[in-house]
Order: structure tokens, then C-alpha cells, then sequence
């Protein structure tokens, strides 16, 4: 993360005046979440990087985003105030771009390695076709493009070129054109089935109980679930206790942010004490299979 662009999303957060939280864990290792905000009109979950992040932190950000209904966002200077970048599930905007997002207003142009396209909404553009007695190949004719590629516009297979955009406004109004924002929520990607930790197996067991669960690797927070309104984090006690103070912290303004139950997973009985007196709901990592019947009893 580059301390510069994180002062300028923060100024842009307090500037808007919108609610966040910085999350400061880890401090030195890869992080996949710097900010957790409250747009307008939806959440964004935040990374902030300039640098081309791995795999494994893109797959915490889409995922813990996933499984809270979340949009994620990797806030980049490699991109225009206007013109999104779309790449795995996840949203590339400029500082710019994520105030324009923050205050709910359209980004409708986006790239990605194929080009540059224009975010459509594909059930306006199906009405409004069908309101005006044009047949997908009356359309076709129009734009210059196959009947199967107006099928793709209106299944939302497939978003257009600024050529086509322009010739769909001139007939059909602003109204068809869309927000990048809009269908941001990934798709939850499953883990591999080889996964054998602690928190792959807190996740399998949420899993199984009926919960939309992932274990992510670089946060405070080492399990996200959700069933319903119902929101589980789970943070298992670090193995270095200079850390546990940090973690617990750090996991503890997510689960305020999200107004979720955090669970403690300790790794000793002198930890579990302690944690006890503080109020912290704690679970020992011999437990963790009795996890969903611990919510369960608790709800």
C-alpha cells in the first residue's frame, strides 16, 4: 500500500463524509483489506495498491466481499477518474473514481485486456426493444452486430462498445446505460479441497451448517460467514503473542463495522481465560467442529 493514496482515500472518505474503517492488520505482511466504507448506497471493501497483488489476497478480497455482500475495490493510480478497470470479480478505480462510486453516481466505462467497453442494463435494453416493436434482428441491423451478440446484450453476457453505446442512447435514451457498481458482489470462490487448517476447517463446518463461509488469509479476521441477516467472524489466536493484541483489536472495529459476532479461536487455556473476562466468545481450537452448534444455541 502506498501511504500517500491511502491519505488521499481517507481524505476522500472524510470529505464525503462517509463512515469507514482503517484496518491496520497486518502491519508489514501482505493485507488484502485496508478500508472497510459505507457508500451511499452500498459497502466497498478497499485495497489500496499500486502494485499487482497475488492471487491469494485477491481471492480474500472477493471472497470476504462475497459472503458480506460487499463490493471490492482495489484503488489503483493505473486508471482515469472515469473509466473503471474489470478484472477478476473484483473493481480498479482512481481516487477519483472511488468518490464518484462513494456518492453513488454512474460509472458506466470500464477495460480490461479486450478493450474498453460500456456497462449496459440489460433488462432496459430488452424493454425497451420489445416497448418499441424492434425484433433482435431489427436491432442487429442497427448497431452492425449478430443477432447472437444482442441475445448476449440482454442475458447480461456481454456489455458494448462506445460505438454500439452511442447508437443504443440515440435510440433507446440515457436510461439503458448502466453502473459498473452495480453487479460488483462476486461470486464466492470455493477453496481447494487439499486446504487442511484451522480456519479451512472453522469454514467447512460453517459450511455444512447451511452459512455462506470462507477462510481469507491476510486480514485480522481468519473465517467471514453469513446466513440471512447472520454474520460470523472468526479470528484464531496468532502463534506469536506480540500479535494477539493487534489481531484482536483489528478484528474487533471489523466486526463493529459489519455489526457482526466475532469468535475467538485460542490455542491455550490461559488465553481462553483471559479473553473470557474481557467478553470475547471464545472457542479452543480442540472445539472448532462444535462451532454451528455453539451459534446455533446462541441465536
Amino acid at each position: 500500500m502506498i501511504p500517500g493514496m491511502l491519505d488521499e482515500v481517507l481524505d476522500v472518505l472524510e470529505k464525503e463524509g462517509i463512515s469507514y474503517t482503517l484496518i491496520e492488520y497486518p502491519e508489514k505482511n501482505r493485507k488484502s483489506i485496508d478500508i472497510i466504507a459505507r457508500g451511499k448506497l452500498r459497502r466497498f471493501v478497499i485495497k489500496i495498491s499500486n502494485d499487482r497483488p497475488s492471487k491469494d489476497e485477491t481471492r480474500d478480497l472477493k471472497n470476504f466481499s462475497a459472503v458480506l455482500g460487499s463490493m471490492p475495490v482495489m484503488v489503483t493510480d493505473d486508471t482515469e477518474e472515469d473509466i473503471a478497470i474489470g478484472k477478476d470479480n473484483v473493481v480498479g478505480l482512481s481516487v477519483e473514481g472511488l468518490a464518484k462510486a462513494l456518492r453513488g453516481e454512474k460509472i458506466f466505462i470500464y477495460r480490461t485486456r479486450g478493450g474498453i467497453f460500456i456497462k449496459i442494463r440489460s433488462d432496459v435494453l430488452r424493454r425497451k426493444r420489445t416497448e418499441m416493436n424492434y425484433s433482435m434482428g431489427d436491432l442487429s441491423k442497427i448497431l452492425g452486430v449478430t443477432r447472437k451478440t444482442i441475445y448476449d446484450y440482454e442475458n447480461g453476457e456481454s456489455d458494448v462498445s462506445i460505438e454500439v453505446a452511442e447508437k443504443l442512447i440515440d435510440l433507446f435514451g440515457d436510461e439503458v446505460i448502466g453502473d459498473v457498481c452495480d453487479d460488483a458482489i462476486p461470486r464466492l470462490e470455493t477453496e481447494s479441497q487439499s486446504a487442511d487448517t484451522i480456519s479451512s476447517r472453522i469454514a467447512k463446518n460453517l459450511t455444512d451448517a447451511g452459512f455462506a463461509s470462507a477462510s481469507v488469509r491476510f486480514t485480522a479476521v481468519d473465517v467471514v460467514a453469513s446466513k440471512g441477516t447472520k454474520r460470523i467472524l472468526v479470528t484464531v489466536e496468532p502463534k506469536t503473542q506480540d500479535q494477539m493484541e493487534k489481531k484482536l483489536r483489528e478484528a474487533s472495529k471489523i466486526a463493529n463495522e459489519l455489526m457482526s459476532e466475532l469468535v475467538i479461536v485460542v490455542r491455550s487455556n490461559s488465553t481462553a481465560k483471559r479473553l473470557d473476562k474481557d467478553g470475547f466468545k471464545i472457542l479452543t481450537s480442540e472445539s472448532i467442529d462444535s462451532l454451528s452448534n455453539e451459534i446455533n444455541r446462541s441465536d
